[in-house]
């Protein structure tokens, strides 16, 4: 992004002043995420926001949404509300919440804030000396000298910002600060995970001290995914509802609020304007066939931050950094294998744990791609040979090994369809993030595969999907009947199909300790922080990537 050719927002320098790290993320990475905070302010903005002009009794102008540029300044600003007499300009800027009891009663960035929309104005020819914030929650204007202190200030931080802009470098985040807990991009700053894994050494240790890490996004989200299995039904959108009617005239209404995405099987309609909407709201539409074979998605705009992007590329094109990341998840999910293992086997498998466990030990000091394959190949061979053993004799299901293409028993059924559940759900995450899903480090790209979707969910496919399997067998929610064998392979009836679904969707909402991290969230928000925390190492902001086990 280059200086000289981008005016930065006002509103942008006003987060830099609140929060370096802020700044950078929104504006240099494009990052953006609403809060209640958020959708509160937009609402106290919505009559400035509409933009007017008109006169009081005295002659004095009030203009609201007022937009000024300056190129020597390098700024642009839309003023909340201007008051003109005259040649003098009076900036006045809305705040949702109450005056702070502070000295001046004016936060820092907010004093460069208005002092930044004087700066524009006297540029712009106009005399202006005091700004204004009006506090909406107490209905009252603080007046805002712009002396030379708060102009020396206001220059400091533009400075600051574009010296930031220029060097491409992502601040360092907050420690243990109190504006993190209410700051909308918390979830994607991690900065206490940041922080306590920046000097951590995971290839000598595997903790790190979790009193120091808050969790400070949701444990679970409040939105959840839409599936729609009946053919031909159809979807639309009404103001702000997901409408699905099904062939006899019953219509089912979901907030798109409490909607992260909508999956369709087979022949189900989904209107243009539906799927526009559903693209504004950043909600991804999934297009499966009848028997849930993944075919394509629909999503709106990918994220801005190409800077993640570049950083990937370059990681894979070194053949360094991409081994350590693959034998990070490949550890990762050895482990998990080997967790599941002790959990469910009718008789512990001592000889394959300590096959595994040794396996997991080799890949710490693996510096080769070809043997860390084949590390993973074998500690899979040594899982599978033991699976059969977690699922109880009187189930009359029976695995003796990992197949598919299509898969030729039930228990391989439900697992590739599980694998591409999470597949998918990996990807979305993925995507959302900033993340090329086709360009992976363990798993070599491919036409049309998301490699590095398939990298992700490997430490979490023995503990969400494997789980999900072994638990419906074992309690009796699947019989060997409710499955449809052809020549060619199995495959799970239509009623089989959605109680595998709905019992993924559970088990991704379940909570869960991160072992590392120290606190509790949903499998679903886990999956999230696991690549936020790969964009971290890829930014280099931590020196390893920190694989996601369970106990």
């Amino acid at each position: 992004m280059s200086t000289s050719t981008t005016l930065i927002p006002v509103r942008m320098l006003t987060q830099f002043a609140y929060c370096n790290r802020l700044g950078y993320l929104e504006w240099v990475q494009g990052e953006f995420q609403t809060s209640a905070d958020v959708e509160e302010g937009k609402y106290q903005h919505r009559i400035v926001d509409a933009g007017s002009t008109t006169t009081s009794p005295d002659d004095t102008i009030h203009a609201r949404s007022v937009s000024l540029s300056d190129d020597t300044l390098g700024l642009t600003a839309k003023i909340d509300l201007l008051e003109l007499d005259g040649d003098t300009a009076t900036p006045v800027e809305y705040k949702k919440g109450a005056i702070p009891d502070i000295p001046g009663h004016i936060y820092d960035s907010t004093l460069v804030q208005v002092c930044a929309q004087g700066l524009l104005l006297r540029a712009n020819g106009y005399r202006c000396t005091t700004g204004v914030v009006y506090y909406a929650a107490s209905k009252r204007r603080v007046d805002v000298p712009l002396d030379d202190i708060s102009v020396a200030k206001t220059l400091q931080a533009i400075y600051d910002m574009k010296v930031m802009v220029r060097d491409n470098t992502i601040p360092p985040p907050l420690v243990d600060s109190p504006k993190c807990p209410r700051c909308s991009l918390v979830g994607i700053c991690l900065p206490d995970e940041t922080n306590a894994l920046r000097d951590a050494d995971l290839d000598k240790t595997s903790t790190i001290r979790t009193d120091t890490v808050r969790r400070l996004y949701p444990m679970r989200l409040d939105s959840q995914p839409v599936y729609v299995y009946e053919q031909g039904a159809y979807v639309s959108v009404s103001r702000n509802t997901l409408k699905v009617k099904s062939k006899d005239g019953q219509t089912q209404k979901i907030r798109l609020i409490d909607v992260s995405g909508l999956t369709i099987y087979g022949n189900v309609q989904v209107t243009t304007q539906a799927v526009r909407r559903l693209c504004e709201e950043a909600i991804p539409v999934s297009y499966l066939s009848y028997g849930g074979r993944f075919i394509g998605a629909t999503s709106g705009h990918a994220s801005r931050n190409i800077d993640l992007r570049i950083r990937q590329h370059r990681t894979y094109e070194s053949r360094t950094a991409l081994v350590r990341i693959a034998r990070s998840i490949v550890r990762g999910k050895i482990l998990n294998c080997m967790t599941l293992l002790r959990r469910n086997h009718t008789s512990k498998p001592d000889r394959a744990l300590a096959k595994m466990s040794e396996m997991a030990e080799r890949c710490k000091t693996c510096r080769r791609y070809d043997t860390l394959l084949g590390i993973e190949g074998m500690a899979a061979k040594v899982y599978f040979g033991e699976f059969g053993g977690m699922l109880k004799r009187d189930t009359q299901f029976d695995f003796t090994e990992r197949n598919r293409r299509p898969p030729k028993d039930p228990v391989n059924a439900m697992l590739s369809y599980l694998y591409m559940l999470l597949s998918r759900q990996a990807q979305i995450t993925i995507s959302m993030v900033g993340f090329d899903p086709y360009l992976g480090f363990l798993h070599t790209p491919h036409h049309g595969r998301p490699a590095l979707a398939l990298d992700i969910m490997e430490e979490f496919r023995p503990i969400i999907c494997d789980s999900v399997c072994i638990n419906m067998i074992n309690n009796g929610s699947v019989k060997t009947a409710d499955f449809v064998t052809h020549t060619t392979g199995v495959a799970m009836s239509d009623a089989t199909r959605r109680k595998v679904t709905m019992a993924f969707e559970a088990r991704m909402d379940e909570t869960v300790r991160h072992r590392l991290l120290g606190y509790s969230a949903s499998y679903r928000r886990i999956l999230e922080t696991q690549v936020r925390l790969l964009a971290r190492h890829m930014l280099g902001e931590i020196p390893e990537y920190p694989p996601f086990r369970v106990r």
